[in-house]
Formats: structure tokens, sequence, C-alpha cells
């Protein structure tokens, strides 16, 4: 084939290649807003009362390509939970370059349920449901529980080691750590009357991880 001709082929094939690029990221988009739509309705209703119509209204998409990624509310709600599971395993990964890795992965932990609310709602609810979604997934994808669970014990275990940490149960210690981080993001909207009645003001999420991160270390830091 001559180089003219090679280049002719090229230039008639360039422009597939990035039309399906296009259509790729477009995809990739439609299927995280539809995500973060489910995250918010799922936090708010649960599974079983959460509703794909509304989703479809909260993300400006029609039920059908709701139904075309994921293929039912079930896949969607899985996909939510791998999501923020998925999430929570880097910023273990990236607590890993501190110098105390387990005080560093439940400060990434509470910004992470600060930076995305509908989080910890939807895995509070989840439990009080049963954790019946959550144990399917984990079923199917026993790596998360490995990459989260496990690695976050594994960090305190390592405190311990080092003498840093007290020598408490370490699934216990991380249970406890990551329930009060969920319970006071997912009271958040509430928080302000609970502590002040009049003025209804909740803390700023500064103050409120300074605070949790402070009572936290104090009981666990050896001393």
């Amino acid at each position: 084939m001559s180089h003219q001709a090679s280049a002719v082929k090229r230039s008639r094939t360039a422009p597939a290649r990035r039309k399906r690029g296009r259509s790729e990221s477009s995809a990739e988009s439609s299927r995280d807003r539809i995500l973060r739509g489910a995250t918010e309705e799922f936090a708010q209703a649960g599974f079983a009362g959460a509703r794909i119509d509304r989703i479809a209204r909260k993300t400006t998409f029609n039920v059908r390509m709701i139904y075309y990624h994921f293929g039912s509310k079930r896949g969607l709600y899985r996909a939510v939970l791998e999501g923020i599971y998925e999430q929570a395993a880097r910023l273990l990964d990236t607590s890993e370059h501190d110098e105390t890795p387990a005080t560093a992965a439940l400060g990434l932990y509470f910004d992470l349920l600060n930076d995305n609310p509908w989080f910890a709602e939807v895995l509070v609810r989840e439990l009080l449901d049963g954790a019946r979604h959550l144990r399917a997934l984990f079923q199917s994808r026993p790596e998360l529980f490995r990459q989260v669970h496990v690695h976050a014990r594994e960090l305190v275990e390592d405190g311990q080691r080092k003498g840093v940490l007290r020598d408490e149960d370490p699934s216990l210690t991380v249970f406890t750590l990551t329930g009060l981080c969920c319970y006071l993001t997912a009271v958040r909207n509430v928080s302000g009357f609970l502590l002040d009645p009049q003025n209804g003001r909740p803390p700023t999420p500064e103050k409120l991880k300074a605070h949790l991160l402070g009572v936290a270390l104090d009981g666990l830091l050896k001393r």
C-alpha cells in the first residue's frame, strides 16, 4: 500500500476513533451522574423505599437509561455500595505513607464522609436493615472486605506493635471509630438542635473532625 493510500485510510478511520472516545466518555459521565443521584435517593429512602423514577428525575435521565447501565434497582444499589467501599480502600492505601497510618486513616475516612455526606446515611441505613446487600457484595467481591475492614484492622495492629496505640481489640476499635464517623456525619443536619436547642447551629466539619480525632486518640494512644 502506498504512503498516500495509508494516509487516506488513517484519515477515514480517525474520526471513528474520536467518536468512539467521546461516546465512552459520555457513558462514564452519565453513569457517574446516575450514581450521585442514586446515592442521595438511597440515603433518604433506603433500598426498599428508593424509587427509580425519582432517581431519573434527579439526574434528568430516563428510567431506560438507568436500567441500561445498571440492570435493576438492586444492581444500582450494589454499584453505590461498591463505589463507597472502593473509595475507602483507596484512602487506606494512601494512609500507608503517613508516619501514623491508623490515625491518618481515621482522618481521611472522616473527610471522605464529610465530602460525600450521603455515604454515611447509605451505610447506616444498610446496617440498620440487616446488611443483606453488603453481605452479598462481600460474597461476590471478598477483596473489598479485605481492602477495607481487614486492612484497617492491620493498621491498628501495626500501631500496637510499634507501641503507638494501646492494646485494644483491633477489629472492635475499627468498628467503634468508623461507627462514630458514620453516625456523626449521618446526623449532621440535626446535630445543632441536639447540641444547642436555642441556636441550632451544628459544629463546623473542621471542629467536629478535631474533636473526634482528639477524643479517639486520647483513648487509644499509649501514655
